[in-house]
């Protein structure tokens, strides 16, 4: 039986966890995003990370950072004051991209 590098990613990007920390410093703020990376799998070489903010859980991602080499990653572009809802997808060898992680949320004091 063959397996499908496209599936293969999708699942191994559902493993896929990020945890986050959030600066307290006087402004600016910044939050810093890492993940799990997958593990290696026949057929499926994960060569970087895409990072997705929103400001609501669930809808309206706008990608921020493409092709991230691996965790972690630090959001500069926050505001005090303001909710942001993060997630990430593993991009393969020939572009492929997952779905998207678990979301993670920052509030920034």
């Amino acid at each position: 039986m063959r397996t499908n590098p496209s599936r293969l990613l999708l699942a191994l990007c559902t493993l896929l966890c990020i945890g986050l920390a959030c600066c307290h410093k006087a402004t600016p703020h910044s939050v810093t995003l890492t993940w799990e990376v997958p593990p290696a799998a026949p057929g499926v070489s994960v060569v970087g990370y895409n990072v997705y903010r929103s400001t609501t859980s669930g809808n309206q991602f706008v990608k921020i950072a493409s092709r991230v080499p691996a965790p972690p990653y630090e959001d500069r572009l926050v505001g005090s004051g303001h909710t942001y809802v993060y997630v990430v997808t593993a991009l393969d060898q020939v572009g492929r991209e997952s779905r998207f992680s678990g979301e993670v949320r920052a509030t920034i004091p």
